[in-house]
């Protein structure tokens, strides 16, 4: 299995093998097992790059958006570049998610998560992500790669309120070993596990 993924994650990556192939050949120079934020760049992200989003972690409640690809803002409902990512969730989401945050940025380790998601016009779909810490040029991880995959109908079919952006909506959400471990704990089908 690639990196440590255990068993489950295998099975749920039928959406993410480009983005695996690709995260599995970027260059790692500042840190042993992570690529940079230069190494995450348009030439090796490629076609994928619509699908992505990189983040800075800069400090409780602050994780700024640097880039959004055009498809990743379609599926995710996510802000403008330089807009904070804790602004545009709910209240009681922000402390788990800075854990989440926390936990990936500190092991450090990936994430995969699955988050129904509502807009306005009331359709629902499962919007899938992957997300890897990624460090500075000098191995300082406080970065966030993310890809994004999501069955919604083309065209905009309505804004993500931030109300749809609560804990009740994060239906799987497993941590993988990318070298320095990962916790077990997780959330399967809703439900959270030790």
């Amino acid at each position: 299995m690639p990196f440590g993924l255990k068993a489950w994650c295998v099975i749920k990556t039928e959406n993410f093998e480009s983005f695996l192939d690709v995260w599995n050949k970027l260059p790692r120079s500042a840190h042993a097992f992570l690529p940079s934020k230069d190494e995450c760049n348009p030439g090796n992200l490629g076609s994928l790059l619509s699908q992505t989003a990189l983040f800075r972690y800069d400090a409780k409640y602050q994780l700024t958006i640097l880039f959004v690809g055009s498809e990743m803002e379609r599926l995710s409902g996510l802000g403008s570049t330089g807009e904070n990512y804790y602004s545009l969730i709910s209240d009681d989401l922000k402390l788990s998610m800075n854990f989440h945050h926390k936990t990936i940025f500190n092991t450090p380790c990936g994430a995969y998560v699955g988050d129904v998601i509502t807009p306005r016009n009331g359709n629902s779909y499962l919007f899938e992500t992957m997300q890897f810490p990624v460090c500075d040029s000098n191995g300082e991880v406080k970065f966030l790669l993310a890809y994004g995959y999501g069955r919604r109908d083309t065209g905009n079919l309505g804004e993500r309120d931030v109300s749809d952006r609560t804990g009740q909506h994060i239906r799987d959400l497993h941590y993988m070993d990318l070298g320095a471990g990962a916790p077990d704990n997780c959330i399967i089908d809703f439900e959270m596990h030790p």
